[in-house]
């Protein structure tokens, strides 16, 4: 049944020819993200971006671009014809909104957005703590089609200093009334704290604790015909404290399907579980930066797209039904999904749905899949978020200052032994780029017991990371250690020095005189005299943008 008091409008545009223009003017200044009761959010711009624009024929194959791909700018799409070297040719796509694109097969479909074209009426419910007691409030997409952000920032203001609003609802815009409901007990997804291209987004986080939604069970999905997607990003592309972030599971008991990152063997690709195995490795490398991310099931296999790729994983899936599922916790696993849409749909996705999907979700979030500057992040807990909420990385901030494509690979207790097992997939990252920078940050989990590596292992595991990722063509910043005790900061400033560890830039943000330089400063130090507070993770962020920027971004982009 409908609930009381819920005024909707239900719109929709079938796929083939019928698709309409979002055409929401010419590209505009970044927006702003000055919110007084958020003091702290974390924004991702874009607009203001020099590649927010219409592609033109520079736009070619000298810088990056092959046929086929996709540009996004001012909520319009193009895809490239023709990249021939100053003649390069992009056409226009139509675009909806990212819900429409399955028709009547979008069984689910809701977020801090439009998702289905005309919709106006409830988003989110939140829960926010006031005067020590917890009270719900609706936050609405309005008929004018934006998310209620005046709104959202009363709940804000409203809230008791030091609590979060935790969205305990994300209502389903389809008509179909498939509302995804918080866990009980795991209630842990905020909203206020992170805006990406001036969109409220609903944040997960190592600090958050394990939590998710429920999608409710007589919501069926073929497992041989069916798609999930989000827009938005996530935070880390690899394994966190010990567990594989579960993105989503679809379904109950064996017959379940997930979909996660890194796996238990910290490579950083996306891994599926399903009837033929638990951890399969797909060929697909999921962003730390803004990119929408949807997989389909068909009967020879999934498709994995984000708004710049779609990779084949070949399978073959038989048919049944996945009755209900969760949507972010399982087991022991903590996601850091930055979302701000979901959608679901029941029938097999064709690759055409799967590309119109690509320009309408990067048409939809101001998604920027023509960028061709990467950044990867290899590393520890320190730079994965341990103890963070909403994804609150370094990395994650250092976009606040640009846009690029964004890997975190991560791992929350691994050694420089372990970090070599991302290298594959930073390879994979670097596909497509003209400019590439790589920060590696690691080597104080080496010395502890039971399996602490010599400091000569440290050292040369290092060096073969720093020289294998020059191999594909990155410029390697080396990331000295902290000041923690145990550390092997003086053995790794020495053998770069030596340039034993041929790192092209050395930063030192620990050195005597800055900031970071005493671990038992609380303001941004955990009290574990190891792991950054999210003041010092924004301290870090400044320092390392401040020495890759000249290599990431060309002289016309950081005008």
């Amino acid at each position: 049944m409908r609930s009381a008091g819920r005024a909707a409008t239900y719109g929709r545009a079938f796929l083939s020819f019928g698709l309409a223009w979002l055409t929401c003017g010419s590209v505009s200044a970044a927006e702003p993200c000055v919110v007084a009761a958020a003091p702290d959010m974390v924004c991702v711009a874009s607009a203001a971006d020099p590649l927010a624009r219409v592609p033109g024929m520079s736009d070619d194959s000298r810088a990056g671009y092959a046929p086929g791909d996709l540009w996004q700018a001012g909520g319009r799409a193009w895809r490239a014809l023709s990249v021939q070297p100053g003649a390069a040719r992009w056409a226009p796509v139509p675009v909806a909104r990212p819900g429409d694109v399955f028709g009547r097969h979008a069984v689910f479909a809701g977020g801090t957005m439009r998702m289905i074209g005309g919709y106006a009426g409830p988003a989110l419910d939140v829960a926010a703590t006031i005067a020590g007691r917890v009270r719900q409030r609706t936050i609405a997409i309005r008929p004018d089609g934006r998310f209620d952000a005046p709104a959202l920032e009363d709940a804000l203001a409203a809230r008791d200093a030091g609590t979060a609003l935790v969205v305990t609802r994300i209502y389903d815009q389809t008509g179909h009334h498939h509302d995804l409901t918080a866990l009980p007990g795991h209630a842990v997804a905020h909203i206020g704290a992170v805006r990406i291209a001036g969109q409220d987004v609903i944040s997960w986080g190592e600090e958050n604790g394990p939590g998710g939604f429920v999608i409710p069970a007589d919501v069926a999905l073929p497992r041989d015909g069916f798609f999930f997607g989000a827009t938005g990003m996530v935070a880390s592309s690899n394994s966190a404290t010990g567990a594989a972030p579960v993105l989503a599971t679809l379904g109950q008991g064996a017959g379940a399907f997930r979909v996660f990152t890194g796996s238990y063997t910290l490579d950083g690709f996306v891994h599926l579980g399903d009837a033929n195995g638990p951890d399969q490795r797909s060929g697909f490398v999921l962003p730390s930066s803004p990119a929408a991310f949807g997989i389909g099931g068909r009967p020879d296999g999934y498709r994995l797209v984000s708004s710049d790729a779609i990779v084949a994983h070949r399978s073959v899936i038989g048919p049944g039904t996945m009755a209900g599922g969760v949507i972010g916790y399982s087991g022991q696993a903590r996601g850091t999904a930055l979302w701000t849409g979901i959608v679901m749909a029941d029938a097999a996705p064709s690759d055409e749905m799967l590309r119109a999907f690509q320009a309408s979700a990067a048409a939809a979030s101001r998604d920027l899949p023509q960028q061709r500057s990467v950044f990867v992040a290899i590393g520890d807990s320190r730079t994965e978020g341990y103890l963070l909420a909403d994804g609150g990385n370094w990395p994650l901030r250092m976009q606040r200052a640009a846009r690029f494509r964004s890997y975190n690979f991560a791992v929350s207790g691994e050694t420089t032994r372990q970090m070599r097992a991302a290298l594959p997939a930073v390879g994979s990252a670097a596909w497509g780029a003209t400019r590439r920078v790589a920060a590696v940050f690691g080597g104080f989990n080496d010395h502890l017991e039971p399996d602490a590596l010599s400091v000569g292992e440290t050292v040369a595991n290092l060096a073969t990371i720093v020289k294998t990722l020059k191999t594909y063509g990155f410029t390697v910043a080396l990331i000295a250690e902290t000041n923690t005790g145990g550390s092997r900061r003086d053995a790794i400033a020495d053998a770069a020095g030596r340039g034993t560890i041929p790192a092209d830039i050395v930063i030192d943000p620990f050195a005597a005189g800055q900031p970071l330089f005493n671990v038992g400063d609380r303001r941004y130090w955990l009290a574990d005299y190891t792991h950054p507070t999210a003041a010092g993770a924004s301290v870090l962020a400044d320092a390392v943008w401040s020495r890759v920027e000249p290599t990431l971004r060309s002289p016309a982009e950081r005008r």
